[in-house]
């Protein structure tokens, strides 16, 4: 056999073979598909309304219409049961080895995301038809894949649930998600140009958003819990109130914001630390930057912080429990009792790491930590033993001069304003003649701890009948 007569039999064998490649990685994709919505049917309020699947040889159509549970909090302040959002997806399936014949995968998948009911009529006319979300997926042949995210500049309004419109405004997206098989693990990183939203009391402006993570699942079985880090950052954030309006006058400033979670496992237990920092906070005149919070929760148990979180969920869908907390507001807290009692049997702890701003006064600055030690599972029902387990620690320091400041800030004129300064200046006075604070070019500082029932204050037993009997 010749050199042209082997090329062209190993073509022949290739064209004859194509065929069954592809109808084996329209198979692979589909049972890939398959998992996916069946592990998404256990999110609490996520509900997959209905699914079809047109399977060709080459390429494949599908829609999925979703629907989830969106309740509201009403004028009297309760939170009631509203319409569910509904949305479908429509995909685009070309099958590999060779999908489209420009790449090498198992399959490409091209999806429109279409938001159903008025509230898509209202998107759909902001974008002339276009779709406000789309994705191209590329599946590799183990189940892995990548897809790009890209949503354009709309702006819509929507009922709030009040008889109000909140009207809502997005600057573009741009993500790129990369997903180990069966979602097991993923990361992610995009930008938004701008975000707002607009009621009638008030307008929020976010703008040069920026957000990356590299997340994994703590248990294979469970989809809902990862563990890993997030982080986000935001240029600038503008809150403003309407004129007229009930927050009229009020104004605040963010700028170089950053969010930064991770969240550590060691065996079954996670924890979460965030740290939230801004270069600039403004309010009115006056810049409290840089500003940070920085908290952690630690040693949480994974399975039972699921199975808190799954309970909240769920009460935001459920109208039988929405029913009865309009009835009793104290209700809905019942379905969580368990569960939470059960996290604190593992016994976490609760840290505020970091409060910090810079006043014009100086800077003020607290951390504080809470933790029950050693509590046993008997011992949860019986909020005597609770308050002799429970270890609380606290440090303050922050400038005189702003607790000054604060002290006299509701004051009508001058002569108030400094009548109420002194009365504070000396109430501080005595708390420092007893030992409860220190005073020291400027600065007011101070420590409390709690522990085996006992409060102290700068080291020394406090008790808030006392005051001022010295």
């Amino acid at each position: 056999m010749n050199r042209p007569t082997k090329i062209a039999a190993a073509l022949a064998v290739i064209a004859l073979s194509y065929p069954a490649a592809a109808w084996f990685a329209g198979q692979k994709i589909q049972t890939i598909l398959d998992e996916q919505y069946a592990e998404m049917q256990s999110h609490p309020t996520l509900k997959i309304a209905e699914r079809s699947y047109e399977r060709g040889l080459f390429s494949s159509t599908e829609k999925v219409s979703f629907e989830m549970a969106m309740p509201f909090v009403a004028e009297d302040g309760t939170l009631q049961a509203g319409e569910p959002f509904r949305m479908h997806a429509i995909n685009r399936i070309e099958h590999g080895p060779l999908p489209g014949l420009s790449t090498l995968a198992a399959a490409t998948m091209d999806t429109e995301l279409v938001i159903d009911g008025e509230q898509g009529e209202r998107l759909a006319a902001a974008l002339n038809g276009r779709a406000p979300l789309t994705a191209r997926t590329v599946f590799q042949f183990d189940g892995s894949g990548r897809s790009a995210v890209d949503s354009p500049a709309l702006e819509f309004g929507m009922p709030d649930g009040t008889g109000n419109e909140l009207r809502i405004g997005l600057g573009g997206l741009k993500a790129d998600v990369a997903f180990s098989a069966g979602l097991r693990s993923y990361t992610t990183k995009g930008t938004a140009e701008s975000m707002s939203m607009e009621d009638p009391n008030m307008r929020i402006t976010l703008s040069g958003l920026s957000f990356d993570g590299d997340q994994r699942r703590l248990f294979d079985d469970e989809p809902w819990l990862h563990v890993g880090r997030q982080r986000a950052t935001v240029a600038s954030m503008d809150v403003s109130g309407k004129e007229d309006s009930e927050l009229d006058g009020m104004a605040f400033q963010l700028e170089r914001m950053s969010y930064d979670i991770d969240v550590p496992a060691e065996g079954d237990y996670v924890d979460i630390k965030a740290l939230i920092g801004t270069d600039v906070l403004r309010i009115g005149d006056a810049d409290y930057g840089p500003a940070h919070y920085d908290f952690s929760l630690t040693h949480l148990h994974g399975r039972t912080l699921v199975t808190l979180w799954r309970k909240l969920i769920e009460i935001g869908s459920d109208p039988a429990a929405l029913a009865a907390q309009a009835e009793d507001p104290t209700a809905v807290f019942a379905p969580l009792a368990e569960p939470a009692m059960a996290l604190l049997g593992h016994n976490p702890a609760f840290s505020i790491d970091r409060v910090s701003f810079t006043s014009p006064h100086g800077k003020a600055d607290l951390s504080a930590q809470l933790r029950l030690d050693g509590l046993q599972p008997e011992e949860l029902a019986n909020p005597m033993m609770l308050i002799a387990k429970l270890q609380a620690a606290a440090d303050l320091s922050v400038p005189q001069a702003l607790l000054l400041a604060f002290g006299s800030s509701e004051a009508e004129n001058e002569d108030q304003a400094a009548f109420a300064a002194a009365q504070l200046d000396a109430q501080l006075g005595a708390l420092e003649a007893q030992g409860y604070l220190q005073r020291s070019g400027g600065i007011v500082k101070t420590q409390a701890a709690f522990r085996q029932g006992q409060l102290t204050v700068n080291g020394k037993p406090f008790n808030p009948l006392a005051l001022g009997g010295h």
